[in-house]
């Protein structure tokens, strides 16, 4: 069975809790974790755990016109935003709980199979909650419906993979404003896979608080990696990033509404 890599000298890892009330501070954020490795300053890998406000946040590739209803996001006053990572859109809310791995590129399995592996690593947590999950592609199901959905970005420098798991996600709201992905279409564009989803509580029939979940998975999470996790911020070079990012690129909603056509750093 494959389990995330740490080698030796780094069996201490950075843990971030870290969010903010602005899907786009969040987002450029993670970016800035990435763009750090290739700065020549000595980082630990990190674990980050944090939560959107109520937020769409689409792929890197993707058509927001054919992914989200604009118009119900507008009306319940839904955030939209788009990572540097591919992949499908996803509703997340502050009930929805986001992991961020982010690691030098040497430091993590092959290309491919790093994703498989951490992948693995979550459903086996969410496991020891006495729930059967399975991995179809990036996400994980159980009984059939959507839980947990990942994405990645590998650089020169850097793997970065993050997922967010539905503890106990406004599944309503999220399928009033992801309706348009269920439609089928060929474009360049990419389009989600859809799914039905559920929640950990719902999944665990109530049987743990939101609060509870999360400590579960924390402590869970850190019992399996096998580290160490030391509780840091960010440094000044990934701050000054992750400010530069926001107010040139995840601010704007030509890049959140446009991707690739937006603008750059």
């Amino acid at each position: 069975m494959p389990t995330l890599v740490a080698p030796t000298h780094d069996l201490i890892w950075r843990r971030l809790e870290l969010s903010y009330r602005s899907a786009p501070r969040n987002l450029a954020v993670e970016e800035a974790l990435a763009r750090a490795f290739s700065t020549g300053v000595q980082i630990q890998p990190t674990l980050r755990m944090w939560t959107n406000p109520e937020a769409v946040v689409l792929g890197r590739f993707q058509d927001a016109p054919s992914e989200v209803d604009l118009r119900q996001c507008e009306l319940n006053d839904v955030q939209i935003a788009r990572r540097f990572t591919g992949g499908g859109t996803v509703f997340q809310d502050e009930r929805t709980l986001n992991l961020t791995l982010a690691t030098r590129r040497r430091d993590c399995l092959a290309d491919l199979s790093f994703q498989e592996a951490n992948l693995e690593l979550v459903k086996e947590v969410l496991n020891e909650l006495g729930l059967r999950c399975s991995i179809s592609k990036n996400s994980i199901l159980v009984n059939g419906r959507k839980v947990c959905g990942a994405a990645a970005a590998v650089g020169l420098h850097f793997t970065l993979w993050h997922c967010s798991i539905l503890v106990d996600t406004d599944t309503e709201l999220l399928e009033l404003t992801l309706a348009p992905s269920k439609l089928e279409g060929k474009s360049r564009f990419v389009h989600s896979q859809w799914h039905e989803v559920t929640t950990l509580t719902n999944a665990l029939s109530g049987t743990y608080s939101f609060d509870e979940l999360l400590s579960f998975i924390k402590r869970t999470l850190e019992a399996k990696m096998k580290v160490k996790f030391e509780t840091r911020p960010l440094s000044p070079e990934e701050q000054r990033f992750s400010q530069a990012l926001h107010s040139r690129k995840y601010s704007s909603s030509e890049w959140n509404l446009r991707g690739n056509s937006g603008p750059t750093v």
